[in-house]
C-alpha cells in the first residue's frame, strides 16, 4: 500500500497540482458554456443551424490557431502561454455573455445581431484555447516516458475530465434559471485558472530518470507498429468526437423534444462525462490496454451501438444506457491516442497539436453538417449520418491494421530501435 501511495503522491504533492487545478477549472469552464449553448443560441432567437454552426465556428477558430501555434509558437514558455490564453478565454467569454444579455433584453429585430455575435465570440474562445491545451499537456507530461507518461496522462485526463463531469449539471440547472448564468459561471472558472497557473513552476513535470535510453527516447515498440496504432486511434478519436460533437448540440433538441427536461439533458451529459472520467483514470492506471487494436476497434463499435439506442430508443433508461456506452467508448479513444502520440516523441508539443487538431476535424465533422440535416432532412438524420461516419471509421482501421501485419511479414522492412519492449 505504500508503494502504491509512493508512486501516485510525487506528481499530487509537487507542484503538479495546480496544472491538474487549472485543468479542472477549465473542462468546468467549457463543459458548463458549451452544454447550455443549445439553449442559450435559441433563447436568444437561434435556429438549429445555428445551434449547429457555434461549435463549428469554435472549433475551426481553435484547428486554424492550431496550426499556428504548431508551426510558429512551439517555441514559447508554457506558463506564458498557457496564462495569456486563459486571460485571451476569459475576455471571449465575457463577450459572448454580453450577447446574450443583448439578444434578451433588446428588441426581436436586432436578436440575429446578436446570435452570431455569440458565435464570432466562440471562436475568439475556441482560437485562446490552441495557445492552452496543447502547452498544458506539454507541460504535464515533461520528459515522461513508457508507464510514467501514463499516468502522468492519466492523472491530467481525470482533472480535465471530472470538470467535464460537474460542468453539464452545472450548466443545465444554470440555463433554467437564465440564459445569461451559465457564461457568468464559465468567466469565474477562467479566473480560477488563471489564478492556479500562476502557482503551478516551469519544471512541475521533469521525470526524476532520464527518459533517454542510449541518447534515444525510449521507444515502446516497434517503430512500424507504433505508427500503425497512431492511425487506429487516431480514427477512433475523430469518430468518437464527431459523434459527441452531435450528442452535445443537436441531441439537445431532440432529447427535450421527447418530452424530458433540460437537467435531465444536463444528466445524460453528465452520465457521458463520468464514464469518460473513469475510463481515462482506469486508462491512465493500468497498461494491459496498450498495443491492442481489437480494443480499439471495440470502441468504434460501442460508439456505433450508443447512436443506434438514440436512434431507435425513446425511453429514458435507454438513452441514459447510451450515454454510458458512448462515454466509456469517447474516454478509452482519448486515452489510446493521447498515449501513442507522445510516446517516444522528442517534441511533445507538436504531438499535443496534432491530437487537438484530430479532436477539432471530428468536432466540424459532427457539429456542422448535423445542424443542416437537422434543419433541412429531419431530427434523426444527424445520427444517421453518424453511423455512416463511425461505419466508414471502422472499415479504415481494419484497412490500415491489415496493411501494417503485411509490412511486418515482409523480411527487413522494420528494424527494432534501441530499447525497444516487445509487443505482448
Amino acid at each position: 500500500m505504500l508503494d502504491e501511495r509512493r508512486r501516485w503522491l510525487p506528481g499530487l504533492t509537487g507542484r503538479a497540482w495546480p496544472l491538474y487545478g487549472a485543468a479542472f477549472a477549465t473542462g468546468l469552464s467549457l463543459s458548463t458554456a458549451w452544454s447550455a449553448m443549445p439553449f442559450i443560441l435559441v433563447a436568444m432567437g437561434g435556429t438549429k443551424a445555428h445551434v449547429g454552426d457555434a461549435p463549428t465556428v469554435n472549433i475551426l477558430a481553435y484547428m486554424a490557431a492550431l496550426l499556428v501555434t504548431g508551426s510558429r509558437l512551439g517555441h514559447l514558455d508554457v506558463k506564458r502561454a498557457t496564462r495569456t490564453a486563459t486571460v485571451a478565454a476569459m475576455l471571449a467569454t465575457a463577450l459572448m455573455a454580453l450577447a446574450v444579455f443583448g439578444a434578451t433584453t433588446h428588441s426581436s429585430a436586432s436578436q440575429r445581431m446578436w446570435v452570431w455575435m455569440m458565435i464570432a465570440a466562440g471562436g475568439l474562445s475556441g482560437a485562446a484555447m490552441a495557445l492552452f491545451w496543447p502547452f498544458l499537456m506539454s507541460w504535464v507530461s515533461g520528459s515522461y516516458e513508457g508507464l510514467g507518461l501514463n499516468r502522468r496522462l492519466g492523472r491530467y485526463n481525470g482533472s480535465w475530465s471530472s470538470g467535464g463531469v460537474v460542468g453539464p449539471l452545472v450548466g443545465a440547472w444554470l440555463v433554467e434559471k437564465g440564459p445569461l448564468w451559465p457564461m457568468v459561471a464559465a468567466v469565474l472558472c477562467f479566473v480560477v485558472s488563471f489564478l492556479l497557473l500562476g502557482l503551478a513552476r516551469r519544471d512541475a513535470a521533469q521525470s526524476r530518470k532520464s527518459a533517454l535510453v542510449n541518447g534515444t527516447p525510449e521507444v515502446p515498440c516497434d517503430p512500424r507498429v507504433l505508427a500503425d496504432f497512431r492511425w487506429l486511434s487516431r480514427i477512433a478519436l475523430f469518430c468518437a468526437w464527431a459523434t459527441f460533437a452531435i450528442a452535445r448540440s443537436q441531441f439537445a433538441l431532440l432529447f427535450t423534444s421527447h418530452g424530458y427536461s433540460k437537467s435531465q439533458f444536463g444528466v445524460y451529459l453528465t452520465m457521458v462525462a463520468l464514464c469518460n472520467f473513469l475510463a481515462l483514470i482506469a486508462g491512465g492506471r493500468w497498461a494491459f490496454w496498450h498495443f491492442r487494436p481489437g480494443l480499439l476497434m471495440g470502441a468504434q463499435g460501442m460508439v456505433l451501438a450508443a447512436l443506434l439506442m438514440v436512434i431507435y430508443g425513446k425511453t429514458l433508461d435507454v438513452l441514459y444506457l447510451s450515454a454510458i456506452v458512448l462515454g466509456v467508448a469517447f474516454g478509452f479513444s482519448y486515452s489510446s491516442h493521447l498515449f501513442y502520440g507522445a510516446a517516444a516523441s522528442r517534441k511533445r508539443s507538436v504531438r499535443m497539436v496534432i491530437h487537438e487538431i484530430v479532436i477539432s476535424l471530428g468536432v466540424t465533422a459532427g457539429s456542422w453538417p448535423s445542424g443542416h440535416l437537422a434543419q433541412s432532412v429531419g431530427p434523426y438524420a444527424p445520427y444517421w449520418y453518424a453511423v455512416i461516419l463511425v461505419g466508414l471509421g471502422i472499415l479504415g482501421q481494419i484497412t490500415i491494421h491489415v496493411i501494417s501485419l503485411a509490412r511486418a511479414r515482409v523480411p527487413g522492412q522494420a528494424t527494432p530501435a534501441t530499447g525497444v519492449e516487445p509487443v505482448q
